[in-house]
């Protein structure tokens, strides 16, 4: 018998693609798959939505307590050996649950995977996140990658174990959460990437990641937890001193000047060869800089 798999929906107001969501979900050709759709205290019409899907989904509602909250109540109530992610205003390609249970049914080694998606919004398709952004160096094992690559949600499909070793999403923040969620499961497990498109990622105003504010805000508190908490020094020098940069990145604005730069000196001190990278921080802080800049005039 087929290995059943988890789809976790979470949603809040954002009705207007839950359909389309869903819809690409039920189509799949992997038959062996629970839909979990969660209302995070939506005041648009996603009960009325999901309500038109009622025989093929569980459905459970909440108050608003964010995304992270959704996805863990959804986990809770799961079943599957697998675990997939779908963001309510995310369409699953035809074949994306079955080509992602096949190459971690192939790969033992393997337990979280991701893959390309491709951009789109109202007017059409945009092209691939890997051109427009980034992808692994290396796409078999992209474990040590996490700090600078981050896995697009709606791609990921894991392990049941996974999170029962890592834990669930941290609930105390509302951006980043994937993030650090990725760069904890790096300490324990091998992470590949699909070279293909998966999915379709859409781009509209109310995506979180179009604003660098609460991006930040996001990012700040994930980093600061990875560099204090106990299990830091279990990550390899080049990985730790990729988070003390990104830690330096995060202190410079809001923080006394003398603790960032404490940030950026332990750094160098734990890997040297990683200073291309604390360049790159830099550069990447200037940019958003004049963006933020650009979106308060």
């Amino acid at each position: 018998m087929s290995s059943l798999v988890s789809i976790i929906i979470p949603c809040y107001n954002q009705g207007q693609f839950l359909a389309e969501a869903i819809q690409s979900a039920i189509g799949q050709d992997y038959e062996q798959k629970e839909i979990i759709i969660v209302n995070d205290g939506s005041t648009d019409n996603t009960r009325e939505v999901a309500a038109k899907f009622l025989q093929a989904i569980k459905y459970i509602e909440q108050e608003n307590l964010g995304v992270s909250a959704a996805r863990n109540a959804a986990i809770r109530i799961s079943n599957g050996d697998y675990i997939t992610f779908l963001d309510s205003d995310d369409v699953l390609l035809p074949g994306s649950i079955t080509k992602r249970i096949a190459y971690l049914e192939s790969h033992p080694d393997i337990s979280l995977i991701c893959s390309d998606s491709i951009y789109f919004n109202e007017s059409g398709l945009l092209g691939l996140r890997s051109q427009l952004l980034n992808r692994p160096k290396n796409i078999d094992n992209f474990r040590w990658e996490t700090v600078d690559y981050n896995a697009t949600l709606s791609t990921v499909m894991l392990r049941r174990f996974c999170l029962e070793k890592a834990g669930l999403f941290e609930e105390s923040i509302q951006n980043a959460e994937d993030w650090l969620m990725w760069v904890r499961m790096s300490r324990y497990f091998n992470m590949a990437f699909i070279d293909e498109p998966l999915i379709k990622y859409r781009l509209h105003s109310g995506n979180f990641t179009r604003s660098i504010k609460f991006n930040n805000v996001g990012h700040r508190v994930a980093i600061s937890q990875i560099i204090n908490a106990p299990y830091f020094d279990d990550y390899p020098a080049h990985f730790r001193a990729q988070l003390l940069f990104l830690r330096f990145a995060s202190a410079w604005r809001l923080e006394p000047k003398r603790g960032a730069l404490y940030y950026f000196i332990n750094a160098i001190k734990t890997n040297p060869s990683q200073i291309g990278f604390g360049m790159k921080v830099i550069y990447r802080g200037l940019i958003n800089y004049v963006r933020r800049y650009k979106q308060e005039l």
